[in-house]
């Protein structure tokens, strides 16, 4: 059965910035682009360093599109971060502002990880969402309280605010998912 996001995989549209503030800005374009350059030769892991005010979120929630992921897990350094991440998501309004996304694209199920996972159950039940969010502190198995993940939960990770990764906390997520 087809993801989610290979299901809509299709609809994705990369418009350039118009009069009208909608389309995509070049930064954008050529990080979304540069993903896919990347991922059509290579698994290895990437990295997209944008400034600051470029529009990094819209390109956050591209790329599962653009990948065709199966379940995606996003790390964010905070709960407002992960908290605003997770509703646009779950409107998916900037995607479709932006009319990178068409208005009857339905939402993908996302979940947000508001408290520790304490239980091998509580990541089982993950596996009902398209897009997870979370922060290192609620699920990296750096801490000794939440038990380690099944390695195949995630086939993508979408870290926001990558220079925190050296941190165990961060270090110790990714590693959880290998593939």
């Amino acid at each position: 059965m087809p993801s989610y996001f290979d299901t809509h995989a299709d609809a994705l549209r990369f418009p350039e910035r118009d009069n009208d503030a909608s389309g995509l800005r070049r930064a954008q374009r050529g990080a979304i682009f540069a993903i896919g350059s990347h991922f059509s030769l290579s698994k290895s892991n990437a990295l997209v360093s944008m400034p600051t005010g470029t529009g990094k979120t819209a390109v956050l929630m591209m790329a599962p599109y653009l990948l065709r992921a199966s379940r995606t897990l996003i790390i964010t350094p905070s709960r407002m971060v992960r908290d605003q991440i997770a509703e646009e998501y779950g409107s998916l309004a900037l995607l479709k502002r932006l009319k990178v996304l068409p208005e009857d694209v339905a939402s993908p199920a996302v979940q947000a990880i508001e408290s520790k996972i304490l239980r091998d159950e509580q990541w089982g039940q993950l596996s009902a969402a398209d897009v997870v969010v979370t922060t290192p502190m609620g699920s990296s198995p750096a801490l000794e309280e939440i038990p380690h993940p099944p390695n195949d939960l995630f086939d993508l990770l979408l870290i926001d605010e990558a220079h925190h990764s050296p941190a165990n906390t961060w270090r110790a997520l990714m590693q959880a998912f290998p593939s």
